[in-house]
């Protein structure tokens, strides 16, 4: 198993929150965009995270901002009869970051990506924006 950096576990956590978030209000691993449902997963959504704040933030920062996102843990549920483990949650702060960061996403395929047969939203492909050489 190879060692993973702090923060990126927490960004793993703040993902995996965020998709259990968006089931938990629509049954389904989605967010509610204004042209049709954005359908994510954690695999998605960390690189997304992580990648956008790579270039702006240090490690330890991001580290701390994931944290920062993420619901403290607290008192065992009172129905329960034995704690195992807490799936992750995110607290309010979280949840309008990472609604933010996909409405975003959203934004940015309306604005350069396409669409597919099925009307879906795609990516821009490399013909579209041929790469540069100096």
């Amino acid at each position: 198993m190879e060692n993973i950096k702090p923060h990126e576990f927490f960004a793993w956590r703040v993902a995996e929150a965020y998709v259990l978030h968006l089931m938990s209000i629509n049954r389904r691993p989605v967010y509610r965009y204004s042209s049709g449902d954005i359908e994510v997963d954690r695999h998605f959504l960390m690189p997304l995270l992580d990648g956008y704040l790579a270039d702006r933030k240090s490690e330890n920062w991001r580290r701390r901002f994931y944290v920062s996102m993420l619901q403290k843990a607290n008192e065992p549920d009172s129905r329960s009869v034995f704690m195992g483990g807490r799936p992750p949650l995110l607290n309010k702060r979280g949840i309008k970051y990472m609604n933010a960061l996909v409405h975003e996403f959203g934004d940015m395929l309306e604005d350069i990506g396409g669409r597919d047969e099925a009307g879906r939203m795609t990516m821009p492909t490399d013909d579209d924006f041929p790469v540069i050489g100096i």
